[in-house]
């Protein structure tokens, strides 16, 4: 499996919003409330911000699962959002501070795979920080990435 490995030595700061998502149901949820995104102008707004502020790393739409990368609870928040450092009255503040991350292309794939083969096979374990969606312009390649944070096993 395709991956890399990123340290990021500062916190992100993210604004967007929050929604509930039952766990068993995520893969059909989660596309249903970007497409909502989409329609009520939640998307739009995002990407006129993140021009306002540009950022070089995780400069998409983000997608940020759950308050740690086990995701072993019934039920989790997906915060849909963009790096920002300013503040936004109609959204969310969210800070994550965690430094190494494993990024692995094509997010349906990544997912799939994650937790029964790229994490038994390689020298690094889950952090108790939340997997990272971030979905590109249409002309980047890839398309999207998972950023799932990870420390070195002992």
């Amino acid at each position: 499996m395709e991956y890399k490995i990123e340290t990021i030595p500062f916190e992100l700061t993210l604004v967007g919003k929050g929604y509930h998502v039952k766990t068993n149901e995520a893969f059909q949820t989660i596309p249903s409330l970007w497409a909502h995104a989409e329609k009520n102008g939640l998307m739009q707004q995002l990407i006129d911000l993140s021009w306002e502020q540009p950022k070089c790393t995780l400069e998409g739409l983000l997608g940020v699962c759950g308050k740690d990368a086990t995701i072993t609870d019934e039920e989790f928040i997906y915060f849909m959002g963009i790096r920002y450092d300013g503040e936004v009255s109609n959204m969310e503040r969210m800070t994550i501070s965690h430094d190494t991350w494993a990024v692995i292309p094509n997010i349906d794939e990544a997912w799939q795979q994650l937790y029964s083969q790229w994490l038994p096979a390689s020298q690094y374990k889950l952090a108790n920080f939340p997997c990272i969606e971030c979905y590109y312009p249409p002309t980047r390649h890839p398309e999207n990435e998972l950023w799932v944070p990870v420390i070195m096993k002992s």
